[in-house]
Protein backbone atom coordinates (compact mmCIF):
# COMPACT_ATOMS: atom_id res chain seq x y z
CA UNK A 1 0.00 0.00 0.00
CA UNK A 2 0.93 3.64 -0.75
CA UNK A 3 0.02 6.70 1.04
CA UNK A 4 0.52 9.69 -0.71
CA UNK A 5 -1.02 13.73 -1.18
CA UNK A 6 -3.71 13.71 -3.38
CA UNK A 7 -5.33 16.36 -5.58
CA UNK A 8 -8.98 17.95 -5.29
CA UNK A 9 -10.65 15.19 -8.14
CA UNK A 10 -8.92 12.37 -7.01
CA UNK A 11 -10.51 13.43 -3.20
CA UNK A 12 -14.00 14.63 -5.04
CA UNK A 13 -14.37 11.31 -6.90
CA UNK A 14 -13.48 8.95 -3.70
CA UNK A 15 -16.60 10.83 -1.78
CA UNK A 16 -18.49 10.45 -4.36
CA UNK A 17 -18.51 6.87 -4.80
CA UNK A 18 -18.73 6.63 -0.71
CA UNK A 19 -21.81 6.04 0.89
CA UNK A 20 -22.77 9.03 3.68
CA UNK A 21 -20.02 10.46 2.61
CA UNK A 22 -18.78 13.33 5.77
CA UNK A 23 -18.84 17.16 4.60
CA UNK A 24 -16.20 17.73 7.03
CA UNK A 25 -13.49 15.68 5.33
CA UNK A 26 -14.10 17.56 1.85
CA UNK A 27 -12.06 19.18 -0.43
CA UNK A 28 -14.06 22.66 0.18
CA UNK A 29 -14.28 21.92 3.80
CA UNK A 30 -10.93 22.12 3.59
CA UNK A 31 -10.35 25.13 1.84
CA UNK A 32 -12.50 27.15 4.31
CA UNK A 33 -10.57 26.20 6.77
CA UNK A 34 -7.24 27.10 4.91
CA UNK A 35 -9.07 30.62 4.80
CA UNK A 36 -9.55 30.92 8.61
CA UNK A 37 -6.25 30.34 8.88
CA UNK A 38 -5.02 26.31 9.42
CA UNK A 39 -2.86 24.40 7.62
CA UNK A 40 -4.80 21.84 5.71
CA UNK A 41 -3.17 18.30 4.10
CA UNK A 42 -4.98 15.63 2.20
CA UNK A 43 -3.75 12.47 1.69
CA UNK A 44 -5.00 8.46 0.30
CA UNK A 45 -4.24 5.38 0.59
CA UNK A 46 -3.63 3.44 -2.41
CA UNK A 47 -3.56 -0.23 -3.01
CA UNK A 48 -2.80 -0.98 -6.55
CA UNK A 49 -3.26 2.57 -7.87
CA UNK A 50 -6.65 2.20 -6.48
CA UNK A 51 -7.44 4.91 -3.58
CA UNK A 52 -9.08 3.27 -0.59
CA UNK A 53 -8.77 5.19 1.79
CA UNK A 54 -8.87 9.07 2.35
CA UNK A 55 -7.71 11.69 5.53
CA UNK A 56 -8.31 15.06 5.33
CA UNK A 57 -6.25 16.67 8.70
CA UNK A 58 -6.21 20.40 9.83
CA UNK A 59 -3.25 21.34 12.16
CA UNK A 60 -4.14 23.24 15.01
CA UNK A 61 -1.32 25.64 16.41
CA UNK A 62 -0.17 25.55 20.15
CA UNK A 63 2.07 27.76 22.04
CA UNK A 64 5.80 26.93 22.18
CA UNK A 65 5.80 25.94 18.60
CA UNK A 66 3.65 23.13 18.96
CA UNK A 67 0.74 21.92 17.54
CA UNK A 68 -1.66 18.51 16.74
CA UNK A 69 -3.71 17.81 13.58
CA UNK A 70 -7.11 17.08 13.80
CA UNK A 71 -9.02 14.73 10.87
CA UNK A 72 -12.38 15.12 11.87
CA UNK A 73 -14.95 12.99 10.69
CA UNK A 74 -12.49 11.03 9.45
CA UNK A 75 -10.38 9.27 8.30
CA UNK A 76 -12.90 7.97 5.28
CA UNK A 77 -12.53 4.23 4.17
CA UNK A 78 -13.94 2.97 0.62
CA UNK A 79 -16.62 0.09 0.52
CA UNK A 80 -14.93 -3.77 1.47
CA UNK A 81 -12.35 -2.59 3.76
CA UNK A 82 -11.17 -5.90 5.69
CA UNK A 83 -7.55 -4.52 7.44
CA UNK A 84 -8.90 -1.10 8.62
CA UNK A 85 -6.03 -1.09 11.57
CA UNK A 86 -3.50 -1.23 9.02
CA UNK A 87 -4.64 1.44 6.93
CA UNK A 88 -5.10 3.60 10.07
CA UNK A 89 -1.63 2.90 11.00
CA UNK A 90 -0.24 4.03 7.91
CA UNK A 91 -2.75 7.17 8.16
CA UNK A 92 -1.26 8.31 11.99
CA UNK A 93 2.21 7.81 10.41
CA UNK A 94 2.32 9.40 7.28
CA UNK A 95 0.14 12.46 8.60
CA UNK A 96 2.84 13.22 11.19
CA UNK A 97 5.76 12.90 8.91
CA UNK A 98 3.98 15.32 5.95
CA UNK A 99 2.97 17.80 9.05
CA UNK A 100 6.71 17.93 10.08
CA UNK A 101 7.97 18.06 6.78
CA UNK A 102 5.87 21.25 5.47
CA UNK A 103 5.52 23.16 8.82
CA UNK A 104 8.67 22.53 10.80
CA UNK A 105 7.04 22.20 14.33
CA UNK A 106 6.20 19.62 16.86
CA UNK A 107 2.88 17.98 16.31
CA UNK A 108 2.23 16.09 19.59
CA UNK A 109 -0.45 13.92 18.58
CA UNK A 110 -2.97 13.22 16.21
CA UNK A 111 -6.85 13.69 16.74
CA UNK A 112 -9.18 11.54 14.94
CA UNK A 113 -12.77 10.40 14.57
CA UNK A 114 -13.56 7.45 12.92
CA UNK A 115 -16.68 6.25 11.36
CA UNK A 116 -15.62 2.40 11.68
CA UNK A 117 -14.39 0.24 15.03
CA UNK A 118 -10.63 -0.36 15.09
CA UNK A 119 -8.61 -1.88 17.70
CA UNK A 120 -4.86 0.41 17.46
CA UNK A 121 -4.43 1.70 20.97
CA UNK A 122 -5.51 5.57 21.30
CA UNK A 123 -6.82 7.85 23.86
CA UNK A 124 -10.29 9.03 24.11
CA UNK A 125 -10.89 12.29 24.81
CA UNK A 126 -13.94 14.69 25.00
CA UNK A 127 -15.70 14.66 21.72
CA UNK A 128 -15.03 17.72 19.36
CA UNK A 129 -17.78 16.51 16.45
CA UNK A 130 -21.10 14.71 17.99
CA UNK A 131 -20.61 11.41 17.93
CA UNK A 132 -24.06 10.60 17.84
CA UNK A 133 -26.52 11.19 15.34
CA UNK A 134 -29.87 10.46 13.21
CA UNK A 135 -29.67 9.82 9.71
CA UNK A 136 -32.32 10.47 7.43
CA UNK A 137 -32.80 8.15 4.56
CA UNK A 138 -34.37 9.61 1.54
CA UNK A 139 -34.57 6.60 -0.52
CA UNK A 140 -38.30 6.54 0.41
CA UNK A 141 -41.21 8.81 -1.00
CA UNK A 142 -42.74 12.19 0.23
CA UNK A 143 -45.25 10.54 1.67
CA UNK A 144 -43.35 7.47 3.30
CA UNK A 145 -40.84 9.75 5.03
CA UNK A 146 -44.42 11.95 6.67
CA UNK A 147 -46.24 8.83 7.76
CA UNK A 148 -42.44 7.89 9.81
CA UNK A 149 -42.36 10.56 11.53
CA UNK A 150 -43.38 11.18 15.28
CA UNK A 151 -47.12 11.89 15.61
CA UNK A 152 -46.10 15.16 17.61
CA UNK A 153 -43.81 16.20 14.62
CA UNK A 154 -46.70 15.81 12.14
CA UNK A 155 -48.87 17.82 13.58
CA UNK A 156 -46.12 20.45 13.84
CA UNK A 157 -45.80 20.47 10.53
CA UNK A 158 -49.10 21.23 10.11
CA UNK A 159 -49.47 23.81 12.65
CA UNK A 160 -46.22 25.56 10.96
CA UNK A 161 -48.40 25.21 7.44
CA UNK A 162 -52.00 26.60 9.23
CA UNK A 163 -49.40 29.94 10.35
CA UNK A 164 -48.29 30.22 6.52
CA UNK A 165 -44.55 29.39 7.43
CA UNK A 166 -42.38 29.77 4.07
CA UNK A 167 -39.10 27.89 3.50
CA UNK A 168 -36.96 29.56 0.92
CA UNK A 169 -33.11 28.93 0.28
CA UNK A 170 -31.04 31.97 1.34
CA UNK A 171 -28.85 33.56 -1.10
CA UNK A 172 -26.45 34.98 1.64
CA UNK A 173 -26.86 38.52 0.62
CA UNK A 174 -27.84 39.46 3.84
CA UNK A 175 -25.80 37.80 5.95
CA UNK A 176 -26.39 40.31 9.17
CA UNK A 177 -29.93 39.28 9.10
CA UNK A 178 -29.34 35.85 9.84
CA UNK A 179 -26.65 36.19 12.26
CA UNK A 180 -28.72 38.15 14.30
CA UNK A 181 -30.68 34.91 14.81
CA UNK A 182 -27.84 32.92 15.67
CA UNK A 183 -26.19 35.35 18.15
CA UNK A 184 -30.05 35.57 20.13
CA UNK A 185 -30.45 31.79 19.93
CA UNK A 186 -26.46 31.12 21.68
CA UNK A 187 -27.55 33.46 24.07
CA UNK A 188 -30.20 32.25 24.50
CA UNK A 189 -29.14 28.75 25.19
CA UNK A 190 -25.81 29.19 26.61
CA UNK A 191 -23.80 27.60 23.87
CA UNK A 192 -20.96 29.21 22.20
CA UNK A 193 -20.35 30.24 18.96
CA UNK A 194 -17.44 30.87 16.47
CA UNK A 195 -16.61 34.40 15.91
CA UNK A 196 -19.09 35.76 12.90
CA UNK A 197 -16.19 35.95 10.86
CA UNK A 198 -15.80 32.70 10.62
CA UNK A 199 -19.88 31.66 9.70
CA UNK A 200 -18.92 34.95 7.31
CA UNK A 201 -16.65 32.92 5.66
CA UNK A 202 -18.22 29.60 5.62
CA UNK A 203 -21.32 30.63 3.72
CA UNK A 204 -19.29 32.04 1.04
CA UNK A 205 -18.43 27.95 0.13
CA UNK A 206 -21.62 28.25 -1.73
CA UNK A 207 -19.89 25.09 -3.54
CA UNK A 208 -20.85 22.87 -0.03
CA UNK A 209 -22.99 25.40 1.97
CA UNK A 210 -26.84 25.91 2.14
CA UNK A 211 -28.80 27.89 3.91
CA UNK A 212 -32.47 27.71 4.30
CA UNK A 213 -34.70 29.76 6.14
CA UNK A 214 -38.48 29.85 7.53
CA UNK A 215 -40.00 33.27 7.31
CA UNK A 216 -43.24 34.50 8.86
CA UNK A 217 -44.80 37.63 7.01
CA UNK A 218 -41.28 38.16 6.15
CA UNK A 219 -39.58 37.79 9.17
CA UNK A 220 -36.64 35.10 9.09
CA UNK A 221 -37.89 32.84 12.41
CA UNK A 222 -35.35 30.13 11.85
CA UNK A 223 -32.32 29.05 10.05
CA UNK A 224 -30.64 25.98 9.27
CA UNK A 225 -26.92 26.09 8.04
CA UNK A 226 -26.31 23.02 6.00
CA UNK A 227 -23.32 21.46 3.91
CA UNK A 228 -23.54 19.12 1.09
CA UNK A 229 -20.74 16.26 -0.25
CA UNK A 230 -21.50 13.17 -1.98
CA UNK A 231 -24.55 11.82 -1.49
CA UNK A 232 -25.44 13.46 2.10
CA UNK A 233 -26.77 16.48 3.39
CA UNK A 234 -25.23 17.22 6.80
CA UNK A 235 -27.19 19.84 9.13
CA UNK A 236 -24.24 22.23 10.59
CA UNK A 237 -25.79 24.73 12.60
CA UNK A 238 -28.99 25.80 13.31
CA UNK A 239 -31.04 28.60 15.35
CA UNK A 240 -34.46 29.75 15.71
CA UNK A 241 -36.61 33.34 17.29
CA UNK A 242 -38.22 32.10 19.97
CA UNK A 243 -40.64 35.17 20.30
CA UNK A 244 -42.26 33.01 17.27
CA UNK A 245 -41.71 29.50 18.72
CA UNK A 246 -45.31 28.77 18.82
CA UNK A 247 -45.62 28.66 14.68
CA UNK A 248 -43.21 25.54 15.08
CA UNK A 249 -41.04 26.71 11.86
CA UNK A 250 -38.25 24.73 12.77
CA UNK A 251 -40.46 21.42 11.38
CA UNK A 252 -41.35 22.88 8.80
CA UNK A 253 -38.12 24.09 7.68
CA UNK A 254 -36.45 20.57 8.51
CA UNK A 255 -39.27 19.03 6.57
CA UNK A 256 -38.67 21.29 3.15
CA UNK A 257 -34.55 20.60 3.77
CA UNK A 258 -35.97 16.60 3.23
CA UNK A 259 -38.14 17.46 0.39
CA UNK A 260 -35.79 19.54 -0.94
CA UNK A 261 -32.73 17.12 -0.67
CA UNK A 262 -34.54 14.13 -2.12
CA UNK A 263 -35.71 16.06 -5.43
CA UNK A 264 -32.09 16.89 -5.92
CA UNK A 265 -30.89 13.69 -5.23
CA UNK A 266 -29.14 13.22 -2.12
CA UNK A 267 -29.40 9.59 -0.18
CA UNK A 268 -29.32 11.03 3.40
CA UNK A 269 -29.66 14.00 5.49
CA UNK A 270 -27.53 13.55 8.35
CA UNK A 271 -28.91 15.88 11.78
CA UNK A 272 -25.33 15.72 13.11
CA UNK A 273 -25.32 15.29 16.69
CA UNK A 274 -27.86 14.06 19.96
CA UNK A 275 -27.36 12.62 23.55
CA UNK A 276 -27.96 9.39 23.97
CA UNK A 277 -28.07 10.69 27.75
CA UNK A 278 -31.80 9.96 29.42
CA UNK A 279 -31.55 12.81 31.65
CA UNK A 280 -34.36 15.47 31.44
CA UNK A 281 -32.10 17.77 32.17
CA UNK A 282 -29.27 17.07 29.73
CA UNK A 283 -28.36 20.41 27.98
CA UNK A 284 -29.05 18.37 24.41
CA UNK A 285 -32.70 17.06 25.28
CA UNK A 286 -34.17 19.56 23.73
CA UNK A 287 -33.05 19.14 20.20
CA UNK A 288 -32.53 15.48 20.37
CA UNK A 289 -35.95 15.18 21.01
CA UNK A 290 -36.69 17.69 18.35
CA UNK A 291 -34.34 15.67 15.55
CA UNK A 292 -35.81 11.91 17.00
CA UNK A 293 -38.97 13.39 15.66
CA UNK A 294 -38.00 12.65 12.26
CA UNK A 295 -37.28 8.93 12.84
CA UNK A 296 -34.04 8.42 11.19
CA UNK A 297 -31.34 6.05 12.07
CA UNK A 298 -30.02 6.68 15.29
CA UNK A 299 -26.21 5.95 14.56
CA UNK A 300 -23.17 5.71 16.84
CA UNK A 301 -19.19 6.38 16.35
CA UNK A 302 -16.83 5.50 18.37
CA UNK A 303 -15.69 9.19 19.13
CA UNK A 304 -13.14 11.67 19.32
CA UNK A 305 -9.21 9.81 19.85
CA UNK A 306 -5.91 11.10 20.37
CA UNK A 307 -2.98 9.27 18.99
CA UNK A 308 -0.06 10.06 20.84
CA UNK A 309 3.01 11.18 19.26
CA UNK A 310 4.80 12.83 22.09
CA UNK A 311 3.40 11.81 25.79
CA UNK A 312 6.05 14.30 27.57
CA UNK A 313 4.14 16.84 25.36
CA UNK A 314 0.67 15.63 25.34
CA UNK A 315 0.51 15.59 29.39
CA UNK A 316 1.88 18.66 29.51
CA UNK A 317 -0.90 19.79 26.76
CA UNK A 318 -3.67 18.91 28.92
CA UNK A 319 -2.75 20.10 31.92
CA UNK A 320 -2.72 23.47 30.22
CA UNK A 321 -5.94 22.78 28.87
CA UNK A 322 -7.38 22.42 32.53
CA UNK A 323 -5.59 25.82 33.66
CA UNK A 324 -7.18 27.14 30.19
CA UNK A 325 -3.33 28.29 29.32
CA UNK A 326 -3.56 26.60 25.35
CA UNK A 327 -6.60 26.96 23.11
Amino acid sequence: MEVRLIEKKELDNFLKSTSHAQILQSWDWGEFQKKVGHQVWRFGVFNNDELIASAQIIEHKLKLNLSYIYCPRGPMLGSNIEDKDKILKLILSKARDIAITTQKQEEIFFRFEPTFNFKIKATKTKSVQPSDTVIINLAKSEEELLKSFHQKTRYNIKVASKHNIKVEEYDNSNFERIWAIFDKTAKRDNFNLHKKEYYQQMVKQSEIIKIYVAYHQAIPVAVALCGITGDTITYLHGASNYEFRKLMAPHALHWEIIQQSKKQGFKYYDLHGITMSKKSNHPWSGFTRFKKGFNGEITNYPGTYDFIYSHTWYMIYKIFRLLNKLR
